[in-house]
């Protein structure tokens, strides 16, 4: 925990996040509105397919038998594997309206999404299968720590991990951490987003990792080995190495924050980019005036 200097001093207590820590990063008038105002976000299809997503793999791991992993047939593992994933993913997606809000444009927008998240899906049970076959070549059946190591190779550690720093009003939950036999653990954040280039990780991205690693080493005083982006569009895992000058730099960012005076819309500025055209903010700050895609807000 930091010492108690980082506690002094403090001009607000703003819940914060590995997410607030982000948005603050990309725009700290977007972050006051948010956390400060408490200003509600448009639901999206594409947040709502990331929430179902992320429920969907959380799950997963319930309904996958170790005696199964232990046949090494890698085609029935994949079929098996694709029939949790879609059966969980079905369940999940008829909440929508219900547990999920229904922002779609119309049924054949929502049914297309779906299809598209079956396609990432299926992706990862062959992606999944072939990995637990692959290791089994690796494994002694014969050895005493047979069914240990291959737990601690398929299984997570944890799945959607809640952390609470109360001292620091700072929390996050962490999709899902892998032991590395012996030798730490990696954080491994799941990813439903765009990313512009192949084996890239997206700044923003990293600053949230960070965020993650941050949570991790306060709470278990256990520093990451790495955290890793698991890109579900295609299927790529990209690894970010943590050092302490991650945590240090969210230490940073946190306390950068704390220094503001919730009280001024002044002391968090805008980030003007061609991305304000889409804020769900953007008649607030140019009100009366054009934002940078070209559009005009009118005044009231």
């Amino acid at each position: 925990m930091p010492p108690i200097d980082h506690f002094l001093n403090r001009r607000n207590n703003v819940r914060l996040s590995p997410s607030a820590i982000t948005l603050y990063q990309s725009c700290q008038r977007k972050f006051y509105y948010v956390y400060i105002k408490k200003a509600e976000l448009k639901p999206r299809p594409a947040l709502v397919r990331g929430s179902i997503s992320h429920k969907v793999l959380e799950s997963f791991f319930d309904y996958v038998n170790l005696v199964d992993l232990k046949e090494g047939d890698w085609e029935k593992l994949r079929k098996d594997f694709r029939k949790v994933l879609f059966t969980l993913l079905e369940s999940e997606w008829k909440l929508i309206g219900s547990e999920y809000p229904d922002c779609f444009a119309s049924e054949r927008e929502k049914g297309e999404l779906l299809e598209e998240t079956k396609r990432f899906l299926d992706f990862y049970s062959a992606k999944l299968a072939y990995s637990v076959t692959d290791k089994l070549c690796e494994l002694n059946k014969n050895s005493e720590w047979f069914e240990d190591d291959l737990k601690r190779f398929f299984y997570p550690k944890d799945r959607e991990l809640r952390i609470d720093l109360a001292e620091l009003n700072f929390s996050g939950v962490i999709d899902k951490t892998m032991s590395l036999f012996g030798k730490g653990i990696a954080i491994v954040d799941y990813k439903t987003s765009r990313c512009s280039l192949p084996h890239f990780i997206p700044e923003d991205h990293i600053k949230q990792g960070k965020a993650y690693a941050y949570l991790w080493k306060q709470h278990f005083n256990e520093l990451p080995k790495h955290v890793s982006f698991y890109y579900m569009r295609t299927g790529e895992s990209v690894y970010y190495p943590i050092s302490e000058a991650d945590v240090e730099e969210i230490q940073a960012d946190i306390d950068e924050i704390r220094s503001k005076d919730t009280d001024s819309i002044s002391d968090f500025p805008k980030n003007v980019t061609k991305m304000c055209g889409y804020c769900d903010f953007k008649g607030l700050c140019f009100k009366g005036g054009k934002v940078p895609n070209g559009n005009t807000i009118e005044s009231n």
